[in-house]
């Protein structure tokens, strides 16, 4: 595991304390998206379940997630099961369900072990694939239960980065390239496909660092995965990057970067996606142009089909904008916001 630096951590850590966090039940929400799954474009419904909360959360957390003030500490075993029942009672039957917690599906400390293959299995009556998210420690306590749900369950493992010192620095994850590789070898080995989440641009790095590092995480570890979703940073309440954002020392990713990513992946030999949070707002990736419309609805139309067209007919005269901002943090070194390049 990776070691985090204690003072990145304990400024995560104040943060986090200050959320107020959720007194309710029920689950959060529940919404449909579509994507490019199985090789074809699929209506996928998400849900995403009340938690007591992520348990990395109590002793820290990660630089970028704000999913803390959703989650209720006093959430158990029971209070889960009457949310999936009380969804599958609205919703019984689909082609994909995806599943998140504020956390780890895996976690018993999260959702009691034996309710997580209940959840499983109740989930699997009406749908036809269930996808879950998990961090890789908890893969080795339950992998015998899971490959018999071979051919219908895939595991997502939100790693962000293959670069350790970005992992420890950035985004403070407490694991590293080697914790996924195994957990993802186990995985594969029993049947369950594995779905990577990468982070374009976590903090204090510039963006032509992230686009190389979002391009090499990708490739390094597509011998692991069997799809891959990059998740452009967008600015979450109670976090670290929040904090940075308001005191203008952050800025999201263009949404020229994410494509320019995506390019860069096309024969990677896995399917590459990226559903944008916040998809030309201050708060998401952006080109702060007329054009985040066109860009927004060009990258969901690729990600629902692996359609590089969609991705190559997008021009804009900002590019030269973005290729600026690029080119005064590269020769500064120094990660900027726009409101300083605009200055």
């Amino acid at each position: 595991m990776n070691k985090v630096d204690p003072g990145f951590a304990k400024e995560i850590a104040e943060i986090r304390a200050s959320v107020k966090r959720s007194d309710r039940f029920d689950y959060v929400t529940t919404y449909t998206e579509r994507e490019f799954f199985k090789g074809k474009t699929t209506i996928e419904r998400v849900l995403i379940l009340r938690t007591r909360g992520c348990s990395w959360s109590y002793h820290s957390g990660c630089s970028m997630c704000g999913y803390w003030d959703d989650t209720n500490p006093d959430i158990g075993k029971e209070e889960l099961k009457k949310q999936v029942e009380s969804f599958l009672k609205d919703f019984p039957n689909g082609e994909v369900l995806k599943i998140f917690t504020s956390g780890s599906f895996f976690d018993p400390i999260e959702i009691d072990s034996a309710l997580q293959f209940e959840i499983i299995e109740m989930v699997l009556r009406g749908y036809g694939n269930i996808i879950v998210e998990s961090r890789p420690e908890y893969i080795g306590k339950v992998i015998g239960e899971l490959k018999r749900f071979a051919g219908k369950l895939q595991v997502s493992i939100g790693l962000e980065s293959t670069n350790s010192s970005i992992l420890k620095n950035s985004v403070n994850k407490n694991y590293d390239f080697d914790d996924f590789k195994m957990a993802a070898l186990r995985l594969r080995e029993n049947g369950i496909t594995v779905r990577t989440y990468l982070l374009l641009k976590p903090p204090f790095i510039t963006e032509n660092e992230a686009i190389l590092d979002a391009v090499k995480s990708a490739k390094d570890l597509a011998p692991y995965s069997d799809f891959i979703s990059i998740n452009p940073m967008n600015i979450q309440r109670g976090t670290l990057v929040e904090r940075m954002y308001k005191q203008g020392s952050y800025r999201p990713p263009w949404l020229w970067s994410v494509v320019t990513v995506l390019q860069s992946l096309r024969d990677v030999g896995v399917p590459v996606v990226s559903l944008v949070t916040a998809s030309g707002k201050k708060r998401g990736a952006h080109n702060g142009h007329t054009c985040d419309r066109n860009f927004s609805e060009g990258i969901r139309k690729f990600s629902e089909t692996l359609d590089y067209s969609f991705l190559d007919e997008l021009k804009c005269e900002c590019e030269a904008n973005w290729k600026n901002f690029v080119g005064v943090e590269e020769e500064t070194g120094v990660a900027i916001s726009e409101v300083i390049l605009n200055d």
